[in-house]
């Protein structure tokens, strides 16, 4: 593996920015709960929800919220490489399919977003 774009959770990651409308509105229904549970307690939590938030506004452009649903459904899904449930490791792919999306579209995560994920996450806002 000569570049981390050979990396087979990059690869998983890639192919689920190909997502379905069926998917994505999978995503729509189940992350805001999931976020009031387990998302909360994941280090890359607020990037995830932020990124979900950029993904509902229509202010950003459509190929970079493509990009963010395939990770996001990823996210949410109860069966991945590494299961969810095993302590310390389970979200480890979870974060690594996050933080490739974030590399790849953090620009269009605006402050905003990020204050919209603090309040779903019950968190302090973020002093200016």
């Amino acid at each position: 593996m000569n570049q981390w774009t050979d990396h087979p959770l990059f690869k998983q990651a890639v192919s689920f920015a190909q997502s379905s409308q069926a998917e994505i509105d999978r995503v729509i229904k189940e992350l805001p709960a999931f976020a009031a549970g387990v998302a909360r307690h994941v280090p890359f939590a607020e990037d995830a929800i932020a990124a979900y938030h950029a993904a509902l506004d229509p202010a950003v452009p459509s190929a970079q919220r493509l990009i963010i649903w395939g990770p996001l459904l990823y996210f949410v899904l109860p069966l991945d490489a590494i299961p969810d449930l095993i302590p310390a490791l389970g979200f480890v792919d979870d974060g690594a399919a996050i933080g490739a999306m974030i590399v790849a579209v953090g620009g269009v995560i605006t402050p905003e977003h990020r204050a919209k994920a603090r309040e779903m996450l019950g968190l302090p806002q973020a002093q200016v």
